[in-house]
């Protein structure tokens, strides 16, 4: 059988892993394998964990009666070198004929590759047009070209907030377990933005392992609750008009709340009740649960609102009602000063 082997770190797998994965099929493999690998050699970045990267190339595979998954690099662990791979698949399936699927802008970097001499002797190795790479690299070696149409997607792109090219399933997961939330937080607000999301979030975290709460949940709750903060007003009217329209004559400043718990469940699939309920309220206030009341103490109490907020940080880790009872007076009694300096203004 004529297998090819599509390697990489899958950190996210995208659907133009997929359409490699269908031309190498339609041009000469008869099965296409996905090989996540566990470290790579030429990049310095830290990977997701092994367990979700391969239940993602799993899920976007499932439907393909052609394509695997191997974990042997993963199994392996550490830096995983192709000739070691390959060398060890020969030993394995001895009665299959492998090739090695490379981008194009991997094959520039051929050279580098160790023993990249005995490799070509093993593997045909196969390159697919990716990006704007496009001259054909000269090698000592034979190199087979394939016919694809370039996608340019990428992981990089999926954890810059482009979930659209991801395949359903895989977003889905992504949402369940929370992976890439801080990476793709950071593109949907400005840098002063995140960084209060991440105080809130850490202090969301601090507040529930007190109270013995899911500090996952806690933390997903503050990262994503201004998720739509800082949408233009015409979008966020539309949201309003559409989603919530018994809160459209309140006051702009805290559709936001309203609007990031319908959106995180559309488009980051966190369908966890107690996470979107909590975001739903953070701006106004409930008491309904203990994730509710912690996310809108932890948003006007966190460490860089400028004001020494410890006291009251303090009265919630001692006794969460009474702390978010507290800050929910004091913010009420803030919104009014507010409201008569208003009036005080326009008279």
């Amino acid at each position: 059988m004529r297998i090819a082997i599509l390697g990489g770190s899958f950190d996210p797998i995208h659907k133009a892993h997929l359409q490699i994965a269908k031309c190498a099929r339609k041009q000469f493999a008869d099965e296409v394998w996905f090989m996540p690998t566990a470290q790579t050699p030429l990049k310095n970045r830290s990977l997701s964990e092994n367990h979700h990267r391969a239940a993602m190339i799993r899920l976007a595979i499932a439907p393909y009666r052609h394509m695997r998954l191997s974990t042997l690099e993963l199994e392996r662990g550490g830096a995983s070198y192709t000739i070691d791979t390959v060398q060890e698949l020969i030993r394995r399936y001895p009665q299959h004929t492998f090739y090695w699927l490379i981008g194009s802008d991997q094959e520039a970097q051929l050279a580098q590759w160790k023993d990249i001499e005995t490799l070509a002797r093993l593997v045909s190795i196969c390159v697919y047009p990716r990006g704007d790479q496009t001259n054909i690299a000269k090698h000592d070696f034979p190199v087979q070209q394939m016919t694809m149409k370039p996608m340019p997607i990428s992981s990089t792109m999926a954890r810059s907030n482009e979930l659209s090219i991801l395949p359903y399933s895989v977003r889905r997961y992504i949402g369940e377990h929370g992976l890439y939330m801080d990476e793709i937080v950071s593109h949907t607000m400005s840098e002063k933005r995140f960084s209060h999301s991440k105080r809130v979030a850490e202090l969301c975290v601090e507040l529930a392992a007190v109270h013995g709460l899911d500090t996952r949940q806690a933390y997903l709750a503050g990262i994503l609750h201004d998720v739509c903060k800082e949408w233009p007003y015409e979008k966020s009217r539309i949201w309003m008009r559409h989603m919530e329209p018994q809160w459209l004559n309140s006051a702009p400043a805290i559709w936001h709340g309203f609007i990031a718990s319908r959106y995180v469940k559309r488009y980051y699939q966190i369908n966890d009740r107690e996470i979107t309920y909590a975001i739903r309220w953070h701006v106004l206030g409930s008491d309904a649960t203990k994730l509710a009341m912690i996310l809108f103490a932890a948003d006007k109490l966190e460490r860089g609102r400028g004001y020494d907020s410890s006291r009251e940080i303090e009265l919630c880790k001692h006794n969460l009602r009474l702390g978010y009872q507290e800050v929910k007076r004091q913010q009420q009694a803030y919104i009014e000063q507010e409201h008569k300096k208003e009036i005080a203004v326009h008279e």
